[in-house]
């Protein structure tokens, strides 16, 4: 009975979001037509998004949202949009879209702005270009949050918009700015829209300018679409490879801003241009930034991996912004690097970006406030009766905010320490030589919503001929990753649906 009517309430806004949702395959659809390649795969799930999403507006309840209501919300919606978007691949059938699971996985590491493939035959030519356009804009859509633009274009949702929001929005909390939801949801969608606007320009600017003789308009588009939400989706089998170091240097500083946190780069451009430089966690991202991609850039050179020493700091910078970011590009095989400089990447994977960024992972706010624990403890045994308050910057972190972050990374890295054993021992059973490091990095990869793994899930290869139950396994380990664990994890208690 509770279910029933927690399920009603959901269905509600569930529904109006599904129907809106329905019309974002005219995009692709436009592109297949204005190519001449056929319009069925995007025609098909319109029709079924928007049947669906009006079926669940019928149903629906007029009761408004509760907090717990929140959870089921976002975990449906993300689900839903990915199933639905993988319809595309299905109705395609080509290449590795030929089997089911593989257009499923694919579907949710667009959705998840993730950038895991199962694609080995990446390639325009192959597949067309409104399947990889859809492929790419699964990605751009899901960068600062289905519900958040929900929010942000459908009135009847902005009144109960913030308990969802915080469901769904990267990070501990979502900081407001303005007193309405809705209108700090349009301009955090307005800077993201401004951002990708720029990013296109520039690529259009160095293409006609004769510097990316490569990056026509469609690949342009293409690569806007998964800069900006941290994905890194791209149409060529090489990822940024295929373009002049131009491209990547351009690319670099937009994952990093990417990475940010929104609301303080709107202040910054806006009001307060100095609030980075009081923001803690600002401050370390742009530290580790800037030392991995020193570290990683001597470590190449004293290597001898490159030749040249702009070659040596774009590499070095890109794959540790990439990284770091969670985008998930490569601007080279990085797999086949010295086992030192991988170290130092898979030390990068964890570290991740801002809290209210597009990046995927724990975020840096939480490894923060994990290492001033550990700090207040160690004081705090030497002297037992002190009271130390938690601080960051000028700000007091409140007890229960602390207790909450620490669950958050000890479910994190549980989850990679579970899964792990679950990739493993499930390539094993199928007779799959894929080693513990491989199945580490692909774990971390999807539930932290990287992209590339090492080995042969690296940056060149992929996740095609992992086993079925794994592939629906890092599913929902890209689920649970975007929802940073426990707005997933808590919808599979019994306890949520009894009350």
């Amino acid at each position: 009975m509770i279910a029933g009517r927690r399920f009603r309430r959901v269905s509600s806004v569930l529904g109006p979001t599904l129907k809106w949702f329905a019309a974002l395959f005219l995009v692709p659809g436009g592109v297949a037509l204005y190519n001449g390649e056929s319009v069925g795969p995007f025609l098909v799930p319109l029709v079924v998004a928007f049947g669906i999403g009006w079926a669940l507006e019928w149903i629906g309840s007029d009761n408004e949202l509760t907090v717990t209501d929140g959870f089921l919300l976002v975990t449906l919606t993300w689900i839903g949009v990915s199933l639905l978007g993988s319809i595309p691949y299905l109705m395609s059938g080509t290449g590795s879209f030929a089997v089911p699971i593989n257009a499923i996985f694919e579907s949710f590491s667009g959705f998840t702005a993730t950038g895991s493939t199962i694609l080995l035959d990446i390639s325009i030519e192959k597949h067309g270009t409104g399947i990889m356009l859809w492929r790419q804009l699964t990605q751009w859509i899901a960068g600062m949050g289905i519900l958040a633009l929900a929010v942000a274009i459908l009135p009847r949702l902005s009144a109960g918009g913030a308990q969802f929001l915080d469901a769904e929005v990267p990070g501990p909390r979502v900081e407001r700015l303005t007193p309405h939801i809705a209108e700090t949801a349009r301009r955090l969608w307005l800077l993201y829209l401004a951002c990708s606007a720029v990013l296109f320009v520039l690529f259009l600017g160095v293409h006609y300018g004769g510097l990316a003789p490569n990056m026509s308009p469609y690949q342009a588009l293409a690569h806007t679409f998964t800069t900006i939400p941290s994905g890194g989706f791209s149409p060529e089998a090489r990822s940024v490879e295929a373009f002049s170091p131009t491209v990547q240097w351009i690319i670099i500083p937009f994952m990093f801003v990417a990475a940010m946190n929104f609301t303080l780069l709107w202040q910054t451009l806006f009001s307060d241009p100095a609030a980075p430089a009081r923001n803690t966690e600002f401050k370390v991202y742009l530290s580790i930034f800037a030392g991995g991609s020193l570290l990683v850039s001597l470590m190449l050179w004293g290597n001898g991996q490159f030749a040249r020493l702009e070659e040596t700091l774009r590499q070095g910078t890109f794959q540790t912004a990439t990284l770091l970011t969670t985008t998930g590009y490569a601007s080279t095989d990085f797999a086949v690097w010295g086992e030192e400089v991988l170290a130092v990447l898979f030390v990068l994977m964890f570290a991740s970006g801002c809290v209210g960024s597009t990046s995927g992972g724990l975020k840096l706010m939480r490894w923060i406030v994990g290492f001033k624990v550990i700090g207040r403890e160690l004081f705090q045994m030497i002297h037992p009766s002190s009271v130390r308050p938690m601080w960051l910057g000028r700000r007091a972190v409140k007890e229960p905010v602390v207790r909450g972050i620490l669950i958050v990374i000890l479910a994190y890295l549980l989850l990679v320490v579970g899964g792990t054993g679950f990739v493993a021992v499930d390539a094993h059973r199928v007779g799959i030589d894929l080693t513990l490091t491989e199945a580490l990095s692909g774990t971390l990869a999807v539930l932290g919503n990287i992209g590339p793994g090492f080995g042969t899930l690296g940056p060149m290869g992929g996740f095609e001929a992992l086993p079925v139950p794994t592939k629906i396994f890092m599913c929902l380990l890209m689920v649970a990753g975007r929802l940073e664990v426990m707005t997933f994890l808590v919808v599979l208690m019994p306890g949520y649906w009894r009350g």
